[in-house]
């Protein structure tokens, strides 16, 4: 069978193996856009660099120290921590733990302790206390009790689980953010005290974590485990990138402060299996906290590919461990076949972890499972190290990857989708959702900062991308083009002189829209009737395979198991030579487009992440970009299919948003509210909104199938925008704006043009881009939106650029447009 793709000759591999100091360039006297022909081609900035003389982070590597870390936590003596606490505990807690940047005292404490009769004489005195000292120092103080069967002490690894995500959620349902202080009272079973480390690393853009203990030896401040053995953060783990989240330690011992190298980082080497020479294996240059991550798009044919993705794992435990594999997959890659494949393909028995599909259920309870934890302590207790591999979309590569996070497991990605590959992988956060009832709070608001250590993408698995998916790919990418632009240009740097090192990236995002032609050919084929007939037969037989696997599980597989999987291999192999069959320009079309997004997304988030903000809390917030208003329609969509459900209303396909579609929608209102204040208008706007119109033309980004779905349900304007609003409420951004008003929410806008971003006033909030952005205005877009007003297409009449209603047949193709909107945004940025 032919490739999927192959390495086009000229392209260049962007991979420092070591840090360098870069000289100054000379001045730059224009900027030179590539030429047509090479849109596809991404080289590095400084190979024609030609900027500023100023020494600006954007040209400045780091030395390569940079990615040594130390971590370090400091026991503070408090004697009255073993007495029932005293008057001034509450305050020497609050002075001594360190606070978060750009604050000088906590909005709220909250204190998490065992339950009442648990530990009636230490316990519950020290609750009184504090709780008695913050009412007369006027502190807002909230307790939250952990579940009493997981303060047990033969607690089970599940009762473990619980304990520590229902505390997590029951701080955040109580607003705790990155400006509050969650205050662990430890009790006489001091191994309880690994709670703290992890509900403390839970709420996602961090949180301050103070222990109050009652341990009779330091012992290890750096690593804590819960008594089954399964959940751990250990503070040295490169994997964590010195990131751990207890801050302070008090108890009766005497002071000291426990610091240490974090372990080399040791992700998967290529050379090993020989990956990196191999030429239908390309690897995409990416970093983050100035550690590689392996991040290989392979193009052979399915069945080669996986071979190459099992040596390349075993090489990683051939020295001296053995491994003990567990795949996780939803419902539609477990049906393809995909999870099974990825684990047979590991040369190890293993464990495949199935579960639910979609964003609401990116929740704790999906992915907490009895099985799944005894696999990790039975490896453990084997002497194999558990790999958690997902296999799938962002979502599943999302939770399993804060699975692996608490669990201390290694962790490898298989996207099976371009936006799980090039958005998903490329951040080390891991997160679950505030979910409750099936209704969405919360988007990505409990989870963690975890490595890799591989993604590896089969390139023939993106072909079974969703018409949905294929949308969501390119909503997420015209938020990276309207916040990042032309990077590479000397106007790009310039807007991003305070990145660190992020010419060693730099990328041209918005050659994505000269692959137009790819993504229109990409969502046609996905939507033939050819294509879905096929796609039909496998998944049923993924739903018969489920079936019997599941009646026979832990027995020997039966002759008709194994003549089902041996259907659906067949059946997955019509549906890729579907593809191989399409006239060689579509296929080329197709590819460029895949690669190209995928290399110039990479690129972006290697930008800010590689050296300048690798937790993503400060300038790389700007990946967040329309996700305000995105997460809040998300998750008022998810809640509108399930009312449908269950009230018998059928839910087309048409109707459905994934997360990236729903980003691109709000990209556009963004922009809307830009002209609303006054900061975008003329060509600038018109360019915004033609990014997300060019890629308009299937109606992905239209909000008309939810406005029918809304009047089906009996929902009302009103009501739809109360029920986004309800969910930007409680949005992740929170607590970065110190004087951030319940009225107003955390978010950012383009300023003049695509790729520049505005500057908050608040100088706390400078670096990272934020601003206050009133309820009234979200609501108003809101409100044009259900009423269509920006369900339209980018098309030429008369040679001018314009925007006519969806549905409406374009005089101009795509390619023609994308290429007017390349050449205007060239201009701009050239000042021409």
């Amino acid at each position: 069978m032919e490739a999927f793709w192959k390495r086009q000759s000229g392209d260049q591999s962007l991979h420092a193996e070591s840090f360098q100091a870069v000289p100054p360039p000379p001045p730059c006297a224009s900027f030179l856009p590539p030429r047509r022909n090479s849109k596809s081609r991404w080289a590095p900035h400084l190979s024609s660099c030609q900027c500023s003389e100023t020494h600006d982070e954007y040209h400045t590597f780091p030395p390569a120290s940079f990615s040594d870390r130390t971590v370090k936590v400091s026991y503070v003596s408090t004697a009255s921590v073993a007495s029932g606490g005293d008057p001034l505990l509450l305050r020497t807690v609050l002075e001594t733990t360190p606070k978060p940047k750009g604050r000088d005292s906590f909005s709220s404490v909250h204190v998490v302790a065992p339950p009442e009769k648990q530990s009636p004489e230490v316990a519950e005195p020290l609750v009184a206390c504090l709780c008695k000292a913050a009412t007369v120092e006027g502190v807002e103080l909230h307790v939250h009790r952990l579940p009493e069967r997981g303060c047990a002490a033969d607690a089970t690894a599940m009762e473990e689980y619980e304990a520590i995500f229902q505390t997590a959620s029951s701080a955040i349902l109580a607003k705790a953010d990155r400006a509050s202080l969650l205050l662990y009272v430890g009790w006489e079973d001091h191994a309880k005290d690994s709670y703290a480390a992890l509900i403390g690393m839970l709420p996602f853009r961090g949180i301050s974590t103070a222990l109050l203990t009652q341990r009779s030896a330091h012992g290890d401040l750096l690593h804590h485990a819960t008594p089954s053995g399964v959940f751990q953060v250990n503070g040295r783990d490169a994997g964590r990138m010195g990131m751990f989240p207890v801050h302070a330690i008090f108890g009766a011992l005497t002071s000291c402060t426990m610091i240490d190298n974090v372990q080399v980082w040791k992700p998967v080497d290529l050379t090993k299996s020989g990956l990196d020479k191999n030429p239908v294996a390309e690897q995409l240059p990416f970093k983050i906290g100035g550690l590689v991550l392996p991040m290989i798009m392979h193009n052979a044919a399915y069945s080669e590919a996986l071979k190459a993705l099992g040596a390349a794992v075993r090489s990683h435990f051939a020295d001296d461990r053995s491994f003990f594999p567990i795949v996780s997959c939803g419902e539609s890659c477990d049906a393809l076949g995909y999870g099974q494949d990825v684990l047979d393909s590991m040369g190890e028995s293993g464990f495949l972890f199935t579960h639910k599909s979609g964003e609401t259920y990116k929740r704790y309870d999906n992915y907490g499972s009895s099985e799944l934890f005894t696999s990790i302590s039975n490896a453990r207790a084997q002497g194999r190290t558990p790999v958690i591999i997902a296999v799938g979309g962002g979502v599943n590569g999302n939770s399993i990857g804060l699975i692996a996070a608490v669990t201390g497991a290694d962790f490898v990605e298989v996207p099976t989708t371009p936006m799980h590959f090039n958005d998903a992988t490329t951040s080390a956060k891991k997160a679950f959702s505030l979910v409750v009832d099936d209704k969405i709070l919360s988007k990505n608001i409990i989870g963690a900062f975890y490595l890799p250590k591989l993604v590896f993408c089969v390139n023939e698995m993106l072909l079974t991308s969703s018409f949905a998916n294929i949308h969501a790919t390119i909503g997420e990418s015209t938020k990276t083009m309207n916040m990042l632009g032309m990077a590479g240009s000397s106007t790009g740097a310039s807007d991003y002189h305070n990145i660190l090192g992020a010419s060693e990236f730099a990328s041209n995002t918005i050659s994505i829209i000269r692959t137009v032609g790819g993504f229109d050919r990409l969502a046609r084929f996905v939507s033939t009737p050819a294509f879905a007939r096929v796609k039909g037969q496998v998944l049923q037989l993924g739903s018969q395979i489920k079936q019997l696997r599941d009646s026979t599980r832990g027995t020997v597989a039966s002759a008709k198991l194994s003549g089902l999987m041996a259907d659906r291999r067949n059946k997955m192999r019509e549906l890729r030579e579907q593809f191989h069959a399409m006239p060689d320009n579509d296929k080329s079309s197709i590819k460029e487009f895949l690669t190209v997004v995928n290399r110039e997304i990479v690129a972006a988030k290697a930008m800010f992440l590689a050296y300048s903000d690798p937790f993503e809390k400060y300038r790389a917030l700007l990946f967040e970009y329309a996700h305000t208003l995105g997460h809040g329609v998300e998750a008022f969509a998810n809640g509108l299919y399930a009312r449908c459900q269950n009230s018998g209303i059928p839910v087309p396909e048409s109707a459905l948003r994934l997360h990236g579609q729903c980003v691109g929608m709000a990209v556009l209102w963004a922009g809307h509210m830009s002209f609303n204040l006054g900061l975008l208008e003329g060509t600038g706007l018109q360019l915004h909104q033609a990014l997300g119109y060019l890629f308009n033309r299937h109606g992905g980004f239209s909000f008309k199938p939810l406005r029918d779905l809304c009047d089906a349900a009996g929902v009302c304007k009103a009501e739809f925008c109360e029920g986004v609003l309800s969910v930007v409420r409680r949005d992740n951004k929170r607590g970065y704006v110190a004087s951030a008003d319940p009225a107003k929410s955390v978010d950012q806008l383009v300023s003049g043009r695509p790729g520049k971003m505005m500057k908050s006033d608040d100088i706390n909030a400078e670096l990272r881009y934020l601003v206050e952005v009133d309820e009234e205005w979200q609501h108003n877009v809101l409100c044009r939106a259900f009423d269509g007003e920006f369900d339209k297409v980018a098309d030429l009449v008369d040679g001018q650029l314009v925007f006519v209603s969806s549905g409406v047949a374009c005089q101009s193709s795509s390619e023609t447009v994308a290429d007017l909107i390349y050449e205007m945004l060239v201009r701009m940025y050239s000042g021409r």
